[in-house]
């Protein structure tokens, strides 16, 4: 019997799944078997049958589980954008302001803590809306100035956006790997349920090792080569 590859994807696993299921059919109403061992091949199929079932929803659970994902990821990046212009903005509204121009000025160094936007803009996307939250704070705490409260409004608007954005694929990531996990458990399921219907099938069947691995699927072998070592090459 050939068992897939422990490290083998599922659509591996549901080929022999499949391939026994046939190989089942096949067998169901040979007149060469007896009505005992029909029960026994129904028996074993019936086992690797429940075992594909299994893994085929979780393989489509895997699947979907990592199309959102990936979506969640790319409207994270979107909300990271967005972010980073207002952050931006944020500077230039208070250089232009109270600042004057001067980024050593008591307002802006207060604001951006005796850095620049860029030290907020330039972390880990996943850490800059805490970054961004504590500017805007800083900000609030500042004296009023021409456009202060606008900034701010977007600010909060952003950050509201990013930080949903954030919970919603630190959820999406946590269902991806649970399915993942899933899946390889499955897989591991179907090799034992191939084992397990192998045993079935040993013992309904004593003696006939061939008409057993006909239920198990067999990857193609590369033909050994009959040639003589240092044998010339012909050619047709």
């Amino acid at each position: 019997m050939e068992l897939p590859d422990v490290d083998a994807g599922s659509r591996v696993y549901l080929k022999h799944t499949d391939h026994f299921s046939g190989a089942a059919e096949g067998w169901s109403d040979a007149e060469i078997i007896s009505q005992e061992q029909r029960q026994a091949v129904a028996e074993a199929n019936g086992v690797v049958s429940i075992a594909a079932v299994a893994l085929q929803g979780c393989a489509t659970t895997r699947e979907a589980a990592e199309r959102n994902a990936t979506k969640l990821r790319a409207r994270f990046v979107i909300r990271d954008i967005i972010l980073d212009k207002r952050i931006l903005s944020t500077s230039d509204t208070v250089l232009n302001g109270p600042a004057m121009r001067d980024r050593a000025h008591p307002v802006y160094r207060s604001v951006f803590q005796d850095g620049n936007a860029g030290d907020i803009t330039d972390v880990q996307s996943r850490e800059e809306p805490e970054e961004a939250a504590a500017m805007r704070d800083r900000l609030a705490v500042v004296p009023d100035f021409t456009n202060k409260a606008q900034v701010k409004a977007d600010l909060d608007d952003a950050l509201t956006k990013s930080f949903a954005a954030r919970d919603a694929l630190d959820v999406g990531e946590a269902a991806e790997r649970k399915a993942v996990d899933a899946e390889l458990q499955a897989r591991l399921a179907v090799r034992a349920a191939l084992e397990k219907a192998y045993g079935i099938l040993r013992g309904a069947f004593p003696g006939q090792r061939k008409l057993v691995e006909s239920f198990f699927y067999r990857t193609a072998k590369r033909a050994k080569s009959t040639k003589r070592a240092g044998a010339p090459v012909q050619t047709p």
